[in-house]
């Protein structure tokens, strides 16, 4: 009977992603070290910190599932800002100025996934370009600056609360219950595996493939504008370099979560949980008084090295050395 229940321990042990233990031993860690890491308010503050991040994420995974990637997706965060300030500073309501800017990163995704799709060009290529030309268009709009935003509304998704949680907390849950029924219980969601992993057998299995990689980037450009506006909403400002480097953590997020970079498998699970390890990493470093130079750098070479081991494990770890 113990012998039973040891096994199954086992089995849980190892069903869990190996991230999680990382994860739970950052927050030991930092609770012990780190002054005030354990508090509540700094609970909340990495809630509102990890949920542009954990956003961004999702759409990540979604378009490294299913073969491609999406370096745009820094732009898209300060252009989505920029927008919604830039519409409120003309005088339009705030849930307009907010669809706005949401609208012009699903239409820029959209954009790429039809250069990607119909032009047969390399996503890193396409989604490269698409970076620099949403930062031109948030530059061009907030004229190399800011614009500042004073909106109760938009301050609310920041501030306001909800059951005593912060509303990031909420719209990042609304939006992986979204992510996740469209990956696990929708014909989408096979749709993109089945083209990550061979995209040639996947056309002849039927799959429109232009049309569902041209959705993954729509979406990705969504999410990415919806994380823009919750960031905007924080710092109360448009600023186009506001994002920047982003689309990189949510890449290594993604990668050291559980998907590998040449696509055909995906763990939504495993992205969040990489967003998490990558936010309480950076919140403990400050806390400690760390420079956001040596932040920088010691995050750096903690993800190069995670991501250098998780792609080591898809290769077969030791077992693919035998």
């Amino acid at each position: 009977m113990r012998q039973s229940s040891n096994l199954k321990f086992l089995r849980w042990f190892e069903a869990v992603p190996s991230i999680t233990w990382i994860l739970l031993g950052l927050i030991i860690i930092f609770s012990i070290i780190a002054p005030n890491f354990g508090t509540i308010d700094n609970a909340f503050n990495l809630i509102r910190q990890g949920a542009v991040l954990i956003i961004v994420a999702m759409g990540m995974m979604m378009t490294i599932t299913s073969g491609g990637i999406d370096l745009a997706v820094g732009s898209f965060i300060g252009m989505a800002g920029v927008l919604t300030a830039f519409s409120l500073s003309q005088g339009l309501s705030w849930p307009v100025a907010i669809l706005i800017g949401i609208a012009t990163c699903s239409l820029s995704g959209l954009i790429s996934g039809l250069i990607v799709a119909k032009g047969r060009i390399f996503p890193f290529v396409v989604t490269f370009g698409m970076l620099f030309m949403a930062r031109s268009v948030s530059l061009g709009f907030s004229h190399g600056g800011s614009i500042h935003i004073e909106n109760a509304n938009i301050s609310f998704i920041n501030e306001g609360s909800l059951l005593g949680l912060p509303m990031p907390f909420w719209i990042t849950v609304v939006l992986l219950l979204i992510v996740l029924f469209l990956t696990k219980r929708s014909v989408f969601g096979r749709y993109i595996f089945a083209i990550g992993a061979d995209p040639v057998i996947a056309s002849w299995m039927g799959i429109k493939v232009d049309l569902v990689k041209v959705t993954v980037y729509v979406l990705s450009g969504t999410l990415a504008g919806i994380a823009g506006v919750v960031l905007a909403s924080r710092i109360n400002t448009g600023n186009g370099l506001v994002g920047q480097g982003t689309e990189f953590f949510a890449i290594a997020s993604v990668v050291i979560g559980g998907t590998p970079i040449t696509g055909g498998r995906g763990s939504l699970a495993g992205a969040i949980l990489g967003a998490l390890v990558i936010t309480v990493l950076q919140n403990g470093l400050t806390l400690l008084g760390f420079s956001s130079e040596l932040t920088s750098a010691v995050v750096g070479v903690t993800l190069m090295l995670g991501v250098i081991f998780a792609q080591w494990v898809y290769r077969g770890g030791l077992r693919g050395n035998k």
